[in-house]
């Protein structure tokens, strides 16, 4: 089975999952499609971006909240046997929501964690 179906079947009965606040697309006047656009690039889907949240070590960083997801943080969890692949995706959400939500402004892959 490929690495996007396993991945998918495990997020899909992770309670851990299930309890992550409201997620939304923070978009600019200028470029509306910038987030989508970026996580096409990088080849990150939707079900990465929920097992960083989830798992992820939480920091802000200039008032913006990150979520880093390291191998510590992936240890002893189903999604072990992931650790190469998922190492060193960071999602970046902005800081000025008046509700749970969570508005995400970009995905990327921390390269310097992945040596």
């Amino acid at each position: 089975m490929k690495f996007q179906k396993q991945l998918s079947q495990l997020i899909s009965t992770d309670d851990i999952i299930k309890t992550i606040p409201k997620i939304e697309i923070f978009s600019c006047a200028k470029d509306h499609n910038h987030f989508n656009r970026r996580l096409q690039q990088r080849a990150i889907n939707w079900d990465m971006i929920k097992l960083a949240i989830a798992y992820g070590k939480f920091q802000y960083h200039s008032q913006a909240k990150t979520w880093t997801l390291l191998d510590k943080s992936l240890h002893y969890t189903p999604y072990e046997r992931f650790i190469d692949k998922l190492r060193g995706l960071r999602i970046i959400a902005v800081n000025y929501s008046f509700d749970d939500t969570l508005k995400l402004s970009t995905a990327y892959w921390a390269y310097d964690l992945r040596r």
